[in-house]
């Protein structure tokens, strides 16, 4: 389950641990810092340091909220979940993730085609249907 702190992700979220109670299946929540969209506004000196630095600690804090949040909603079902706070490019680091851990299902939060030609998360998820090792979900 990617965790990208839109309301979508939310919803993807309960559908993962619906399927993870139907299938007595552990459940991991990902969330990705992504540090290479910043690292290419500071290049293009959209931002300054400070401020990548400054943005990249409250993307940080957010989704560690989200997963905090996730976890506690799991626990109350009683799903197993583990929550992993990584950082790099969103899909090149989801799909690491996916292999190292062998994932037999990956969850998006759903997007539209018309968003994958302006909108950077949405590109990430396209990429990640596109060359995930196992199915993927996408949710509404």
């Amino acid at each position: 389950m990617f965790a990208d702190g839109s309301e979508a992700a939310s919803r993807a979220m309960d559908v993962a641990l619906l399927v993870a109670q139907a299938h007595e299946a552990d459940l991991v929540a990902v969330a990705v810092v992504d540090t290479e969209t910043l690292s290419m506004l500071l290049r293009q000196h959209i931002l300054v340091r400070d401020e990548m630095v400054e943005f990249g600690a409250e993307l940080e804090a957010s989704a560690e909220r989200q997963l905090r949040g996730f976890a506690n909603q799991a626990k109350r079902q009683g799903v197993s979940l583990e929550t992993a706070l990584l950082k790099g490019n969103i899909h090149a680091t989801i799909l690491a993730e996916a292999r190292r851990r062998k994932a037999d299902l990956i969850v998006l939060a759903g997007f539209t085609s018309t968003m994958t030609r302006r909108d950077v998360l949405a590109k990430e998820k396209q990429y990640v249907m596109d060359e995930a090792p196992c199915p993927v979900l996408l949710v509404k």
